[in-house]
């Protein structure tokens, strides 16, 4: 499949900046401004056709990880039953996985439209956009985590991309926490680790089987140096009947100040693709350029090792079987090398370290 980048041309851009701005205002957002109630829960008003998730992900300095996704319901079912889902994966330093899923009834899910303010079953989450505290436990699992935002807030302008001329079907998310800092107390197996490192927190929400607009995406997001980024490419199956395009989005933070978010310019380049999991393959390396009237950026991703795959495959009768044989959607979460390039009027570095990302394969 062949998709075409979105032209940074006045016309796109102008017919961007209307969109967003009618988005703002129709969902009552601040420019520049993320707000408390954005980390609330923005599907309540129609849960019945909502799914939407509060992702958490924490990189410890003795390289364990944590991952934590509070769910409403999955995303493959966006018009089925509230199923309160806490996902929970858990790696050490040797490779060795814990992967936890718990599903409660319905009457064990609350959330607050104020606030990041989640509960499911024994598990919680709680955070103003400055401080995060969850409890998790699963299994001989139990975590308490406190995570402290260290880069702006952030939402690419309204948050929400529409897939269909109606403007019905979207797919929003804000970014309360691109990086912070987090201390952790994790007991498991009998043993209880104090921990510290870096996290990251971001927050999903649609009302349409992402599967029926979207081909694949590529997810990524780093802290090297002083530096914060978070950077997407969506490809979709044909949008509009424009065909396939990719669409970007791109964060540039230095400290508590943004550098960019200027999503237009932004390139992907993949290269060395070998075969992975479920049937499916992945680039070894990833060129993400931008270019613009101040400058460039270039981040070089390379030598991926893939940390988790999950088969993202949901059950098909009849002729729907059929229409869906060839399709093996699967999910690939990677830790690499990265090489940030920044050659801007008023800026320039050159760093290296390490990024996470992923790609979500819908076909």
């Amino acid at each position: 499949m062949t998709a075409h980048d979105l032209p940074d041309t006045p016309e796109i851009r102008a017919s961007m900046a209307q969109a967003q701005t009618e988005g703002l205002a129709a969902l009552g957002l601040k420019a520049g401004t993320v707000e408390l109630w954005e980390d609330g829960y923005r599907a309540a008003a129609a849960a019945d056709s909502t799914f939407e998730w509060w992702y958490f992900d924490c990189q410890f300095d003795d390289g364990s990880t944590l991952v934590v996704t509070f769910s409403n319901k999955p995303h493959t079912d966006p018009s089925g039953p509230l199923t309160p889902t806490v996902l929970i994966i858990r790696q050490l330093p040797d490779g060795s996985r814990v992967h936890l899923e718990p599903v409660f009834p319905a009457d064990r899910f609350r959330a607050s439209v104020e606030k990041c303010d989640v509960t499911i079953g024994p598990n919680s989450v709680r955070g103003d956009l400055d401080t995060y505290t969850l409890h998790v436990e699963g299994d001989d699992l139990v975590a308490d985590v406190t995570i402290r935002r260290a880069a702006p807030s952030w939402r690419p302008g309204a948050g929400v991309s529409y897939f269909d001329s109606a403007r019905r079907h979207y797919l929003a998310w804000v970014v309360p926490v691109p990086y912070g800092s987090v201390t952790a107390t994790i007991s498991e197996k009998g043993a209880t680790a104090q921990l510290t490192g870096s996290a990251y927190h971001d927050h999903n929400w649609g009302n349409h089987l992402m599967g029926s607009f979207l081909d694949h995406w590529f997810w990524g997001r780093a802290h090297i140096g002083d530096y914060t980024l978070v950077y997407v490419r969506m490809t979709t199956k044909g949008l509009l009947g424009l065909g396939a395009i990719n669409i970007p989005t791109f964060y540039l933070a230095k400290g508590e100040e943004i550098i960019t978010d200027d999503l237009l310019p932004l390139r992907l380049t993949t290269s060395d693709e070998v075969p992975g999991p479920g049937d499916q393959s992945y680039p070894r390396r990833l060129e993400w350029t931008w270019h613009g009237e101040r400058g460039s950026i270039s981040l070089t991703v390379t030598d991926p090792v893939l940390i988790e795959s999950l088969d993202m495959s949901t059950p098909h009768h009849g002729l729907s079987r059929l229409a869906h044989l060839a399709e093996h959607p699967m999910y690939y979460d990677f830790n690499a090398d990265a090489e940030l390039t920044i050659d801007l009027d008023d800026l320039h570095d050159h760093v290296t370290g390490r990024t996470l990302y992923e790609k979500m394969m819908f076909r």
